[in-house]
Parts: structure tokens; sequence; C-alpha cells
């Protein structure tokens, strides 16, 4: 009679060697082959899958895995499509080219860098897209900060630390809605977490942004690429205050808590009726728009680059990429590779400030490691979630954490997914920016400063602990 096989978990030296490889199969294939991140995240999956079964597992039970981490991310999956949807409607509506109308319209050489940073942070706040904020308003605030003979690298560090605000905190956000489902809370729980490290950060960007424009002060601006920007927009569209209603709709819808697909589905909706009334778009044509999104052809090229965006078919790249991800990830899990290779670092800390400490590192190495932020969240949050229960400490507590250096730190990474594309699209290399990315380097302190004083550690049950407050009050 054959011997059935019990399957083992992974030592701590197998669990190293797995997700070293992995990480080395990610490394070689985007950086030096320059290859997306789905194949990559494949070829890793099917090398842990060999070790699954080496190991003893059969097929079905890793199977069972993959379904059971991707089901963790069906919710914001739907959510991303919807997104997509909404940025076509809102571009095609003319919503997102009157606010980046009137926002060029703010620039003056002592305040440019604050004035940049605050229109970067409100058009990434309205799309939740940094690469999409970066592409159309930052590319011109490129421009304009030549002309007025700022450095380029403050430009871009301004213009990544707005753009990223709104991609760490919108709940339009992939990565908002990602961060989320992982860490296992609510998307508006999360958000409002977020407030406690994001706000303060970006409120001492700002400072910081003032600061420094104060010695271009009295320097004139070469407006001649924002006035073709602003006749361009001027001819593309009926611009009118109207066309913030799918703005209002969903700051309203936000306040009142309603779940994030109705939000965002009747954001979407709204944006397509103001569309049709206010710009005459034909039903055909919205409809091509929320599947394709909208195109830019008033003839001006930068005009032309800045309206054609969102879809629903631009965040399929998004879901495969969360597809890949989840896959890997479950596997890892099922072999117990990630428990075994950080379970001892995750039981070493023994206090709240070191456990968010620690979390923020990790998060941060392993997005240098993996060149995305997608897996170091996801990976992030099983190492320390149990360490967070165990403590008592809300889910939305890690999710925030998640993004304080997960999404904010992608930005960092030269050869990172939003490295590689924000040094393209601004023309600065990653290293240059970096001193500048004053949101991306404050939030991680903000949130240790948090940890140690109490303030905005959220517990289950709802008792506040840490350096202003009797304990178990």
């Amino acid at each position: 009679m054959d011997k059935v096989r019990i399957p083992r978990k992974a030592t701590f030296g197998e669990a190293i060697l797995m997700v070293t490889l992995a990480v080395v199969i990610l490394l070689v294939s985007i950086v030096i082959f320059k290859a997306d991140a789905q194949i990559p995240l494949f070829l890793a999956s099917c090398m842990v899958t060999i070790y699954a079964f080496f190991l003893g597992y059969k097929w079905a039970d890793i199977e069972i895995s993959i379904f059971d981490s991707i089901k963790t991310a069906l919710l914001p999956m739907i959510i991303i499509m919807l997104i997509g949807v909404t940025v076509g409607t809102w571009m095609a509506c003319g919503t997102v080219p009157f606010l980046i109308y009137w926002g060029l319209q703010l620039i003056s050489p002592t305040w440019f860098l604050l004035t940049g940073c605050i229109m970067c942070s409100v058009m990434s706040l309205c799309t939740g897209s940094s690469w999409t904020t970066a592409g159309t308003i930052g590319v011109a605030l490129m421009g304009v900060g030549m002309g007025m003979g700022i450095p380029p690298a403050m430009t871009a560090g301004a213009v990544v630390s707005g753009s990223f605000f709104g991609d760490k905190l919108s709940p339009l956000s992939d990565s908002t809605n990602f961060a989320a489902a992982v860490a296992g809370t609510g998307l508006f729980d999360h958000v409002n977490s977020m407030l406690w490290t994001t706000l303060p950060a970006l409120f001492l960007s700002f400072v910081g942004y003032g600061v420094i424009g104060l010695r271009y002060a009295g320097k004139s601006v070469d407006s001649e690429g924002v006035a073709l920007m602003l006749k361009g927009l001027d001819q593309a569209f009926n611009l009118n205050i109207a066309l913030l209603i799918p703005l209002i709709v969903l700051l309203i819808l936000i306040i009142k808590k309603v779940p994030a697909i109705i939000s965002i589905a009747i954001a979407a909706l709204s944006g397509a009726i103001v569309g049709i009334i206010f710009q005459g778009i034909g039903f055909g044509d919205m409809l091509k728009y929320m599947l394709s999104g909208f195109a830019g052809n008033t003839g001006i090229h930068d005009v032309d680059r800045l309206l054609t965006r969102g879809g629903l078919n631009a965040m399929l790249g998004t879901i495969s990429i969360m597809f890949m991800s989840l896959s890997l990830a479950g596997i890892l899990d099922k072999t117990g590779c990630l428990e075994a290779a950080f379970s001892k670092l995750a039981n070493a800390v023994k206090s709240v400030v070191g456990l968010i400490t620690t979390c923020e590192i990790s998060s941060l190495v392993l997005n240098f490691l993996a060149a995305d932020p997608y897996l170091p969240m996801l990976m992030t949050s099983k190492i320390f979630g149990e360490s967070y229960d165990e403590k008592g400490i809300d889910r939305k507590v890690l999710s925030r954490t998640l993004e304080d250096t997960g999404t904010l730190g992608c930005a960092m990474v030269p050869w990172g997914t939003s490295g590689v594309y924000m040094s393209a699209t601004l023309g600065v290399a990653v290293v240059s920016y970096v001193p500048y990315y004053f949101l991306g380097i404050l939030t991680p302190f903000v949130a240790v400063l948090l940890s140690i004083t109490g303030i905005g550690i959220f517990y289950k049950d709802g008792k506040k602990r840490g350096l202003f407050y009797k304990k178990d009050i």
C-alpha cells in the first residue's frame, strides 16, 4: 500500500531562497529586459508552484489558495474598472479640463512650486491616478517651471508629491482600494485613517515648497505654452461651473459614506449626463468614452495628450497585475514561505512603535526588491497582519501603513514602475527629484511620530493608548 505524502511547510532557508529567486526573476525581467510586471509575476508563480509540488502539495491545493487570495480583491477590481469609466466620462464632460483650465491660471514665480503641488493634489484626488496627473498637468508644469528658471528637479518633486497625494488618498485610486482589500478593512475607513498621516505630511510639504519658492520672487513667467493650452481647452469644451457637478456629487457621496461601488458608479453616470447636456456629446460616443476613454482632437499636441485619458479598458492592465501578484502571494502563503521568511522579524517586534516602524521599513524594502507597490503591500499585510490583531490595533492602521511606504515609496525606486514612469514623463531622474519629493519623505516620519504619541492609533476596543493617554482609559 502506497504511503500518502503529507505536505510540509517551507523551512526558513527554503523560504529565503524562494523569495530571493522570485525577486530576482522580477528584477531581471523588469529592470534588465524592460518587461511589464505581469509576465515576470507569472514566471515567479510557476517557479513557486514547482516548489510547492516538491513540498508535497497537489494542484488542487494550490488552485484553492490562488482563488482564495484573488477573492480578497474582487471588489477592488470592480471598483478599479468603474474608476476607468469615471475618468473617461469626467474627461469627456469637461470636469477635469475645467479644473486644469482654472488651475493653470494660478501660476506665479513665487508660489509656483506650492501652486503646482496643490494643482496636482486636486487633479490626482479627482482622478485617483498619479500617472494621469503627472502625464497631463505635470508635463505642463515642467515647461512653465523651466521658463521661470526653476530647477526641473524641484518642479518634478512638487509634481510627484501632489500626484501621489491623490493616488494614495482618493477612493478612485486602485492602490487605495487594493491596500484596503489586502488589509481587510473598509475603503472609507482606510481613507479616514490615512488622513492622520497624509494631511500633516502634505501641509509640511506645502510649507517646504512655499519657502523654496520665495527665492524666485520677482521673476517673470514665460506663459506662451500655458496660453496655448488654455486656448485649446477653451475651444474644445464649453467650460462653465456646472462641470463641477460630478465632483460635487462624488464628494457628497463620500461624506455620506455611500458604498464605494455605488458612489463611483453614480460619479461616472453623472459625468456622462453632464457631458451629454453641456458638451453635446451623443449617447453612442459617450458609451465609447466609458469603454475606451476620451481622446482629444484639438489639433494641439500638448492639449490632446492632456485630454486622452480614461476608459474601462485602460484599467485592465492594473487588474492583470493584481491577478498575477495575488496568485503569487497565494502560492507563497500556501507553502509557508512568507511566514517562514518574515515571521521571525514580526515576532521580534514587541511595541506598537516598533511594529509600525518595522512594517514601514519592510514595505519600503520590498518595494525596492519587487519594483511594484502591489506585491509589497500584499506581502507586508500577510506578514504583519496577525501582529496588529494580537496588539488589538484596528486593521485600518495597517492599511494606511501599507500606503505610507508602499504607494508613496514606489516613486522613489529608480527601476520601479512608478519611478520609471515619472522619470520618463517629467524628464528628471528619480535620484534628482527624490530630495524634493517631500510627501513621500515626510509621511513615514509622521506615522512613526503618531505611533509614539498614540495619536491616530485606533484600537478594536475603542480605547486610546500612548504617551498622551492614560493606560486603558
